[in-house]
């Protein structure tokens, strides 16, 4: 089970997020999706969550994600991710580091837990 929860999260990284294969977002999220994160908690459809995605890709573009420290305790997946991309706008180099939190149900990604802090290092 620990390695299904690396690789479901993996995927929603590099399938969704770094590939842009929102085709694929039914199969990783669940219906709904519940994500918390400083701008408060949204519950949203896979089709929903894609529109979210679509818009965050407009100014930052990742070109790699790189997941550390990850932790299952039964559905909960913890972890450190880092985040290399590029800022469309300027062309600069991106790097924003994740913590994170997920829960899992039915081999689905249900709920999240995120913070986020561009330009760290560790």
């Amino acid at each position: 089970m620990t390695t299904d929860h690396r690789d479901l999260v993996a995927r929603l990284w590099n399938e969704i997020w770094i590939e842009g294969d929102l085709d694929r977002l039914p199969e990783i999220v669940h219906d709904p999706y519940v994500r918390h994160t400083r701008e408060g908690t949204v519950s949203s459809t896979p089709a929903q969550y894609a529109r979210h995605i679509e818009s965050a890709v407009r100014t930052i573009r990742g070109t790699e994600v790189q997941m550390h420290d990850a932790v299952v305790d039964g559905d909960i997946l913890f972890a450190r991710l880092n985040l290399h991309g590029v800022n469309i706008d300027t062309g600069g180099s991106v790097k924003i580091t994740w913590l994170t939190q997920y829960r899992i149900v039915d081999g689905r990604i249900a709920e999240a837990w995120t913070m986020h802090q561009p330009d760290l290092d560790w």
